[in-house]
């Protein structure tokens, strides 16, 4: 009789396990943090991604209870997560540090991978076609993983040597893939197309000069974006890397980047800049002027506690690595509210 009562007992634990509502990412509430953006527009948080089910990969309800009772859900989590990639597909890949591997979400299968295979501590990843790619900063090295099978594959391209690479983005129109190294303080440009590899700057303090880059973005016009971190400023250069302007500065003021990390160019033109020192994410428009602010410091929905990487998807979401929360944070741009917006809406000043 105890046993009949314990295994009942048992299973209806489990069953309210399996009931506990799971907030999935891009789901809107209304309390959710929301920030001014120029143009009419307002930033909000729509979710953190922090363990597989907040984006759609679902356990049966056993499962999920065994986890709970075993930790095994503290094997899923994210640890320290420092660079976010999205493909156009929905894929989402996270490096994580803190735990040296890579996870790889693919919602639309219903499946997570752990990729850790030749890699110590990975730092930045990018899509190019069937291939993840990795930049290792302790190995010195890109590796990379066929997408759908989670297997290792061999960098098919002519690659230079590397110090310390930190930062990938992909240019598919123009086939090459850029590489911060912050260790020689420039970008290496690799051909994806069978030419020899280039760089792009070297140590220094003037235009297209670096001084331990960290991250990197590339628009849809190849455009190049480089977070300049002791320089404490965001270069962009052209379609032919030709010195545009630096966005940014030494300071401790709204558009001041003194601590420069992630940055991304959202599919409206809008340039996403972490700034580590303030734990916010700027946004700057196609002159250079400043546009939005959001985040603060804090662990709360929406705040950030030394965030990393920064990407955007195509429909404009923003995926930020808020690196010692342990979680990825996701937000859109929508239409503000004509009315008058809450008070935490005013947006934060660092």
């Amino acid at each position: 009789m105890f046993r009949l009562a314990a295994t009942a007992a048992v299973f209806a634990l489990a069953a309210s396990c399996a009931s506990a509502p799971v907030r999935r990412v891009g789901e809107r509430r209304a309390d959710d943090p929301t920030w001014l953006k120029a143009g009419e527009q307002q930033v909000r948080f729509v979710g953190a991604l922090e363990l597989p089910a907040h984006v759609g990969i679902e356990r049966s309800g056993f499962e999920r209870f065994w986890a709970w009772l075993t930790g095994a859900d503290e094997a899923h989590a994210l640890a320290r997560p420092f660079g976010v990639a999205v493909d156009p597909t929905g894929r989402i890949a996270v490096t994580d540090p803190g735990a040296r591997t890579v996870r790889l979400y693919d919602p639309a299968a219903g499946r997570e991978r752990e990729l850790k295979d030749g890699v110590a501590v990975p730092l930045a990843a990018a899509f190019i076609g069937q291939l993840l790619v990795v930049a290792d900063g302790e190995r010195a090295t890109l590796v990379a993983f066929d997408v759908d099978t989670g297997a290792p594959a061999q960098v098919p391209w002519q690659l230079p040597t590397f110090t310390r690479p930190t930062g990938l983005a992909f240019d598919g129109p123009r086939r090459r893939l850029f590489v911060v190294d912050a260790g020689q303080h420039l970008v290496h440009v690799v051909s994806t197309a069978g030419a020899a590899p280039t760089t792009l700057g070297q140590r220094g303090e003037a235009n297209g000069e670096f001084n331990f880059p960290t991250h990197v973005a590339v628009d849809s016009r190849g455009h190049l974006f480089v977070s300049d971190s002791l320089n404490f400023r965001v270069q962009h250069f052209d379609e032919g890397l030709a010195f545009v302007r630096a966005l940014g500065g030494l300071g401790d003021s709204l558009g001041d980047l003194p601590r420069a990390k992630g940055v991304t160019v959202d599919p409206a033109g809008t340039v996403w800049v972490v700034d580590g020192s303030a734990d916010v994410v700027q946004g700057f428009d196609s002159t250079g002027e400043l546009v939005g602010i959001f985040g603060g410091s804090g662990v709360e929905p929406g705040r950030f506690w030394l965030p990393a990487g920064l990407t955007s998807d195509a429909t404009g979401r923003l995926y930020v690595a808020d690196t010692w929360n342990g979680r990825v944070q996701v937000f859109v741009i929508e239409p503000a509210p004509k009315s008058k917006p809450p008070e935490s809406a005013q947006g934060v000043t660092p």
